[in-house]
Formats: structure tokens, sequence, C-alpha cells
């Protein structure tokens, strides 16, 4: 099966936000996006059959730089919450 580049860049972008879902569901972001994570894995799934373009995949690299960029505030404070005793891991 032949792989759509732009399918490919988009799933990366997609694929690496959904890597965070476990370290935002120990922030208070995380009751917030849970149903959002569920969506985006029902796109993830169907993406083969979705339709894009070179200007739409750099807006979407784009913005989720920006949405990590802005998360690292936050996750930062996840791992001193979780090294302080507040996350304990079995």
């Amino acid at each position: 099966m032949n792989i759509d580049p732009l399918n490919s860049r988009l799933r990366n972008c997609l694929v690496t936000i959904l890597e965070l879902e476990s370290d935002l569901g120990h922030t208070h972001l995380g009751p917030a996006l849970q149903n959002e994570f569920s969506v985006l894995k029902k796109v993830v799934a169907r993406l083969e059959h979705v339709n894009v373009d070179e200007q739409d995949v750099c807006r979407i690299e784009a913005a989720t730089g920006r949405f990590l960029s802005e998360l690292k505030d936050t996750l930062d404070n996840a791992d001193v919450g979780c090294a302080s005793g507040k996350r304990l891991l079995q």
C-alpha cells in the first residue's frame, strides 16, 4: 500500500499529540481533554480516507508546534508534581 506523504505528515502531528494523553491526564487539563483525545483517536483511525493539501498540512504542523510549546509549562509542572510525590507510578 502506498502511503500519501501528506497524510503521513498529518498522522505524525496527531500521533504526537496523542502521545501526550497520559502525561496530560495527570494535569488540571486531563478531565477536560478526555473527550478531545477520544475524537482525535477516531480521526487518526480514519485518516487514510482524508484528502489534505500541502497548505493544510503546513498549517496543522505549525499549530501542533504552537500547541506543544504552550503545553511545555503545564507538562513541566506535572513532572514537578511527580517528583514531589503527588503522582505515584506502580
